[in-house]
């Protein structure tokens, strides 16, 4: 008999227990916080789990903290869509490292279908799948980092490298802006005001440019409050945990 699988499914704070029937399959609701305390715990390795899905908003630092807090044991997938038409990815395959994938609506309407992931009305009925997971057409997801802070540059490309995430360097406007041309980043995080670089600036003409292709700019500020027209969000120096989940979570 294969081992029985478990998806984890946390969208309302009423959902409440881990739990499942040894040579069964079964869906189990459980609240983030549970999650959370099963990935840290190491849980998951007495866990048969297939796959851990999260809808609805969750709270970003939260995300970033179970990816890069997974037993080793854990190899399924985690899917967190926090938007009818956003989602975010974070698979394994073959033995290799895990990857963040950044998912369109018609990306999860695939992963959803071919997992046998059935949903219906406002309220969530996910059901766990029978069959072996099927492929996503999503690309790997994509950051921008322009900066030349060498603390920012670490600490921010070590977070995406554990979760996988395509980085791609820019050492100014101009170099920023050709990056952005050709590959298309899901976030561009930009150095607010150098020698090279106007992130503010960057951010607006990108906004302008594209109709369609609209990537989450955030800008590198010492300043705590900032609004400026075309930048999705800011973050201060120096770079904390929390403020990178939102960059790269942040609605």
């Amino acid at each position: 008999m294969s081992k029985p699988t478990v998806t984890l499914l946390s969208s309302n704070p009423t959902w409440k227990g881990v739990a499942w029937n040894t040579g069964d399959r079964r869906l189990q609701r459980c609240s983030m916080k549970e999650i959370l305390h099963a990935s840290t715990s190491h849980s998951f390795a007495a866990m048969p789990l297939e796959r851990i899905v999260i809808e609805g908003k969750a709270n970003s630092a939260e995300i970033l903290v179970l990816l890069s807090t997974l037993d080793p044991s854990f190899t399924g997938d985690v899917l967190y869509i926090y938007h009818s038409e956003r989602a975010f990815l974070s698979a394994q395959a073959d033995g290799a490292r895990r990857v963040m994938y950044s998912l369109s609506k018609s990306d999860i309407d695939f992963y959803v279908d071919a997992n046998h992931l059935r949903r219906s009305g406002d309220v969530s009925s996910f059901r766990p799948s029978s069959e072996t997971p099927g492929d996503t057409t999503a690309t790997r997801m994509r950051v921008l980092l322009a900066d030349k802070d060498p603390k920012t540059l670490r600490s921010v490309t070590a977070v995406l490298s554990g979760l996988g995430c395509e980085t791609l360097i820019a050492d100014s406007a101009i170099h920023a802006l050709q990056i952005v041309d050709e590959r298309r980043p899901d976030v561009v995080l930009l150095d607010e005001k150098s020698e090279k670089m106007n992130g503010a600036a960057v951010a607006r003409f990108v906004k302008n440019a594209h109709s369609e292709y609209q990537p989450r700019t955030i800008i590198f500020s010492a300043s705590q409050s900032k609004s400026e027209v075309g930048v999705d969000g800011y973050v201060t120096r120096p770079v904390a945990f929390d403020q990178i989940a939102n960059a790269i979570f942040g609605a």
